[in-house]
Order: structure tokens, then C-alpha cells, then sequence
């Protein structure tokens, strides 16, 4: 199994940046939540080059692709590794000010983002 060592000296050989900040931004990242701006930005790649990057570790091993669903107001409200083992609702805090109140929401219904998680 390739090491993120190797990974990391491969991938610069693309990159604009100097091989020396690609593994300090890459060092920089939440390693359970990896996510495609984040690459994007730490590389200063494209999206498209970001996740042409992230699916190479995902296939080398490095990387497992996970999913995570949204509230309303943008806290995660669950994740999991494939979207079909999302729940099928959550639960989630709506309103303002003193008047807040839990609900159910359909999974369905809610923005999903995916993410990566150093193995």
C-alpha cells in the first residue's frame, strides 16, 4: 500500500506549488474531514483538479470518501460513508431567537457533501 509520503511526492509533480507546501497545506487539513475545497484552496488547483486528486488517493488507499447531510442552517446532522446509509430523516433546530424547536427532516430534501477521510 502506497505511504502519503509517496503520494504526496506524486502529486506535486503536478501541482504549481512547491512540493514543501503541498505537504504543508496537505498537513494543515482535519485528516477525518478532507474536503474538496479545502484541497482545492491548500493546492490552488481547480475543483476538477481537486478531486481528480482526492479520487487518486481514494484508489491508492490513502483516502475513503465518506458523505455528510446538512441542517438548514449548515450543522451536519449525520454522515456516513455511503449516501444510502444516510438516515432517512434527521433531526435538526429551526426558528429564532427564544422560539427554537427540534424537527425531522427528510434526508432527501437536505444538502449532502462529500468528503474524505485520511485511512
Amino acid at each position: 500500500m502506497p505511504s502519503l509520503a509517496t503520494f504526496l511526492s506524486t502529486i506535486s509533480r503536478y501541482l504549481p506549488a512547491p512540493p514543501a507546501r503541498v505537504e504543508d497545506a496537505i498537513s494543515k487539513l482535519n485528516p477525518d474531514k478532507i474536503y474538496l475545497e479545502n484541497v482545492r484552496s491548500a493546492l490552488g488547483v481547480s475543483t476538477e483538479q481537486a478531486r481528480r486528486i482526492c479520487e487518486t488517493a481514494v484508489r491508492q488507499g490513502l483516502f475513503r470518501q465518506a458523505v455528510e447531510v446538512a441542517c438548514p442552517d449548515g450543522s451536519v446532522a449525520a454522515s456516513a460513508s455511503r449516501e444510502s446509509d444516510l438516515p432517512e430523516t434527521v433531526r435538526c433546530w429551526t426558528g429564532e431567537g427564544e422560539h427554537i424547536e427540534e424537527v425531522q427532516l427528510a434526508t432527501a430534501d437536505l444538502k449532502k457533501t462529500l468528503f474524505y477521510q485520511l485511512v
